[in-house]
């Protein structure tokens, strides 16, 4: 019985060895602001840097001003991280629009926080689903250290522009032949 058991762990291994290597796919998608709420965040759009996992999960990593020199990294995050009553405090009677990323303050992300959320010293983005050709919904939330628990700061919508599929990392050239580095 070891022996036919070991035989199908092996095979099933030998099976997922391609679906792993390289199973994930690095993409942008930008949005250009639909609201009134988004045009007041920004006129230039703003465009999205996520990885799309083997079953088409999706992991937002970067949020970046399109055109501008903006752009702040993102984690998923648990929505006990809002405070007391988390999503369902935050949003009272509306409806999560998505996933729930913190956005990380190093870099311009405190900027990114300020702009999105004034008031706030942290802040989070639900992130509607990111789909080619379909719109999106956003919604921020914050919180600064003297409130218990966060609040929307913003209910936005953004019309899809355009898509960029990005290289897998084994795929970019050595950095001295992309411009940095020695020559």
């Amino acid at each position: 019985m070891w022996t036919l058991r070991a035989a199908v762990v092996a095979c099933l291994a030998l099976v997922a060895l391609p679906l792993t290597a390289g199973a994930s796919e690095r993409d942008i998608y930008t949005y250009d602001p639909a609201s009134a709420a988004a045009r007041q965040l920004t006129d230039t759009g703003l465009s999205f840097q996520f990885e799309r996992g083997l079953l088409g999960a999706v992991r937002v990593q970067r949020i970046i001003q399109t055109g501008d020199i903006g752009a702040a990294d993102l984690k998923p995050a648990s929505e006990a991280v809002l405070g007391r009553g988390g999503l369902k405090t935050a949003l009272g009677a509306q409806r999560p629009a998505g996933a729930l990323y913190e956005i990380l303050p190093k870099d311009e992300g405190i900027s990114f926080v300020h702009a999105i959320c004034p008031g706030a010293d942290k802040a989070w983005l639900l992130i509607g689903r990111l789909e080619r050709f379909r719109n999106l919904e956003l919604q921020a939330v914050g919180r600064s250290a003297k409130d218990a628990s966060a609040h929307v700061c913003s209910n936005m919508d953004f019309s899809f522009r355009s898509d960029l599929r990005l290289p897998d990392k084994d795929e970019l050239p050595p950095p001295h032949l992309m411009g940095h580095g020695p020559n």
